[in-house]
């Protein structure tokens, strides 16, 4: 049998593909299905569809393949509902979650409404602040700039000896821009 798999068990516990998933995470096609449902449920702005399938791969809590069939079959059968890329949940995936979430472990769901989350604030962030990353020389220039309704609060070029150098100080960056700008700030004060 192939290792990437489980097999269908007697009682139906697994039946998902395992492959990229961590101890602790799903491999039941039907808590893959009702852990969408919930998430959806339980945001406050909607998540496209492409986000729900990268939070689940955060941690690893389901199968990319998995989560990608579960998805359209929540979709097709009225669970879920999709406008301009956005996810909603109707009555029928309400009901789902009330009468199965906790079928699924209290900490996978946690985990992944978190995953959801940060995923969720790093895309405003990104659409907020602004990272270019340039050749320059034998590296590469980055350069951030802090916004605040539409007000450029600081532009700042930093140096990276190479490409991965500046994509993690990109990352970085985007990931607390308000921890660069008061550190910057502060330093400059103080």
């Amino acid at each position: 049998m192939d290792n990437n798999i489980n097999a269908f068990s007697e009682n139906g516990e697994f039946d998902a593909f395992s492959a990229g998933v961590e101890p602790g995470g799903l491999r039941n096609t039907t808590q893959i299905k009702v852990l969408i449902t919930f998430i959806v449920n339980r945001m406050k702005e909607a998540v496209s569809g492409e986000m729900m399938l990268e939070a689940l791969q955060v941690h690893g809590l389901a199968n990319y393949f998995e989560a990608t069939q579960a998805l359209d079959e929540l979709l097709a059968n009225g669970s879920l509902s999709e406008s301009e890329g956005k996810l909603y949940i109707t009555p029928k995936g309400r009901l789902a979650v009330a009468e199965l979430s906790d079928d699924v472990p209290r900490t996978v769901k946690e985990t992944a409404l978190a995953d959801t989350i940060n995923l969720q604030l790093m895309e405003k962030r990104e659409g907020e602040n602004t990272v270019e990353i340039e050749p320059s020389g034998n590296g590469f220039n980055v350069t951030f700039k802090v916004m605040h309704k539409g007000n450029v609060l600081m532009a700042l070029t930093v140096y990276a000896a190479d490409l991965e150098q500046a994509q993690l100080i990109k990352h970085n960056f985007i990931k607390d821009p308000s921890r660069v700008y008061s550190t910057v700030i502060t330093s400059l004060f103080v």
